[in-house]
């Protein structure tokens, strides 16, 4: 029990060491020294790209060397790439350290989650699952409304002061790490080749029907427009409303702190409103948030954006319910997985020319124009939908 014990402690600390990120609300305000909004948003889609790729080679490399070994390294690794951010104004420079970011990101997702289960498993103690997850969720909005409101201040004091700090939170957790535990269990060894024709299982469950797709794409459309949000055009949209880091931190720290609160309601919310309704609120809170913010001035262009960070949490919520009762037990992981590559695939492959628009115009002249269009596919995709029901009923 005492190992069960010292991993589940370690394991709350390292998932608020996660979300602990302090250059979370004023990375973008570090970049514009040095970079174009294009040059920036190259590097936020080659990160994605980066990450996606490596996703199922280090999941395989976790389960041959363990999961512990595979945390290890993920800290490690964004440790030096934490510290050398600091002190980088060269975009190709920037470019080898989101690479390596990427590579830490894919290092990391799922590993610490998995060896934590593994663990109540090893005992059979699945039951408490529940409520490590919760305890989690928890300490993942505290450390992101602490880092978002911190790290504005800290950027303020000295901008370089966000990326050292997380670099000795990082190497922190790093040498944490090597308290843990691994668990004995003998889980199953994916071979590379194994892993990806699971993906694409995940992927043809995802489009297996007509109501499945239409599903797919809707939700897949308004959750790439939350990805945007977040990849470029919020702290974008703050800084043209005028405010600076501290400002875009406190900003920041009140959606955060709305959306651990509409977390906390979801069930209830759930229970009011049900799915597919609180689907058309979400994408109307994001619509609004892009269509609007052209034509208004700070106060309530500030108030869309903590509008869109607070429903993001819903949104997520309810997409993970609706996938999770549509698939087979079968494919759930790699079905979801599945889900959110998709949302993000848009930003990584067009984020170039997402990024010269906007240096060419204005973040929210951007956010007018990805208005209209996730507006446009959603018409088209239900046009597209119902054209497909007259065809099977007439056949």
């Amino acid at each position: 029990m005492v190992g069960i014990e010292r991993n589940i402690k370690i394991g709350y600390i390292l998932s608020l060491v996660i979300e602990l990120y302090f250059p979370i609300a004023v990375w973008f305000f570090f970049y514009s020294r040095y970079l174009s909004v294009q040059q920036i948003a190259v590097l936020t889609g080659f990160q994605i790209i980066i990450w996606n790729l490596f996703e199922v080679p280090t999941g395989a490399f976790a389960d041959l060397v363990g999961r512990k070994v595979s945390i290890i390294l993920a800290f490690g690794i964004y440790t030096l790439a934490m510290m050398a951010t600091a002190f980088t104004t060269v975009f190709g420079i920037f470019l080898v350290i989101e690479f390596f970011k990427g590579i830490s990101n894919a290092l990391n997702s799922g590993s610490l989650e998995a060896l934590l289960y593994d663990t109540l498993k090893e005992k059979k103690l699945e039951h408490r699952w529940d409520k490590v997850v919760a305890n989690n969720e928890t300490l993942v909005w505290v450390g992101l409304f602490v880092a978002a409101v911190s790290g504005g201040f800290l950027y303020y004091w000295w901008y370089p002061l966000p990326y050292l700090l997380q670099g000795l939170v990082y190497l922190g957790a790093m040498l944490i790490s090597f308290w843990l535990i691994e668990p004995k269990l003998d889980t199953k060894k994916y071979q590379v080749k194994e892993a990806l024709q699971q993906n694409l299982a995940g992927f043809k469950e995802l489009f297996r029907n007509e109501r499945m797709t239409y599903l797919t794409l809707v939700l897949g459309l308004i959750g790439a427009g939350y990805m945007i949000a977040a990849s470029i055009l919020g702290i974008s949209q703050a800084e043209e409303y005028g405010l600076d880091a501290r400002g875009v931190g406190l900003l920041f720290g009140t959606g955060y702190i709305l959306s651990a609160l509409a977390s906390q309601g979801f069930p209830k919310l759930k229970r009011v409103w049900g799915s597919k309704k609180l689907v058309i609120l979400t994408g109307i809170v994001l619509l609004s948030s892009f269509l609007l913010a052209n034509f208004v001035g700070v106060v309530v262009g500030s108030m869309l954006i903590i509008m869109r960070i607070a429903s993001s949490t819903t949104f997520r919520n309810v997409r993970s319910g609706l996938i999770n009762r549509a698939v087979t037990s079968k494919n759930r992981a790699t079905t979801l997985s599945s889900m959110q590559l998709l949302t993000q695939l848009p930003y990584a492959l067009l984020a170039y020319f997402i990024g010269g628009y906007i240096d060419r115009h204005s973040p929210n002249q951007f956010a007018l124009l990805l208005g209209v269009v996730i507006v446009g596919l959603l018409g088209a995709t239900q046009l597209f939908s119902r054209r497909m029901k007259a065809v099977l009923a007439i056949n």
